[in-house]
């Protein structure tokens, strides 16, 4: 007899840097960001990408869904985000970022290949890239949004 794997949840948001955070260049408020979140995900079990620029962060986080909306609701606290977005919430068959506690790509980042091996993770990626060039509109014109509409 086999065990049933855990079910998982992905979300997917929006954020822009908060007024607070604008003393920091990106690079330090990301490096900032990673450092915290890192180690917290790899302990809840959370897996995820987090895409920066032009003031805007857009993230996808994956895992149990009771640490993915523990965790999203601490992000949302968070004073380094303002303008926090749920763009999709819904359970996935599988990680795209499964060996990643929380990958990161600035929106000018070349996209490593190995980014790109997960079930879906290429058109996560290039989702995640159009929200924090265009903004969350740009989310209706993903497969994802298609998703979120739908569940």
């Amino acid at each position: 007899m086999h065990a049933t794997p855990s079910p998982l949840m992905r979300v997917i948001y929006t954020s822009r840097r908060a007024a607070g955070t604008m003393h920091l260049e990106e690079e330090a408020l990301v490096e900032q960001i990673l450092g915290v979140s890192r180690p917290k995900n790899a302990t809840w079990r959370l897996s995820g990408l987090l895409v920066s620029g032009h003031g805007r962060f857009a993230q996808t986080l994956e895992g149990p869904p009771d640490m993915v909306t523990a965790m999203f609701d601490l992000i949302r606290q968070d004073e380094r985000h303002h303008d926090v977005r749920l763009l999709h919430q819904a359970p996935t068959p599988a990680r795209c970022f499964a060996t990643w506690t929380m990958a990161y790509l600035s929106d000018l980042d070349l996209i490593p290949p190995e980014m790109g091996r997960g079930h879906d993770a290429m058109a996560l990626v290039m989702a995640l890239r159009g929200v924090v060039r265009g903004g969350p509109a740009a989310f209706a014109a993903t497969p994802f949004s298609a998703l979120a509409a739908a569940a």
